[in-house]
């Protein structure tokens, strides 16, 4: 089984989570769910991460 992607916790630095997720540091904010850093501000921006996203559709817990 596939697994989830993994959470970044919120004390990492921005440079490293948005070299993670692809982004530039100022598009890096909490998610609304687990406060774990995600592509939050900009372009193809999410409020969610993409942890809690994974688990939602493995759950059928959909957030929206």
């Amino acid at each position: 089984m596939d697994e989830a992607p993994r959470r970044i916790d919120p004390t990492t630095d921005r440079v490293s989570a948005a070299l993670v997720l692809g982004c530039s540091p100022e598009q890096i904010g909490p998610c609304t769910c687990c406060q774990g850093l995600t592509r939050r501000y900009g372009r193809n921006a999410q409020l969610v991460c993409p942890h809690c996203r994974a688990v939602d559709v493995r759950t059928g817990s959909g957030s929206g």
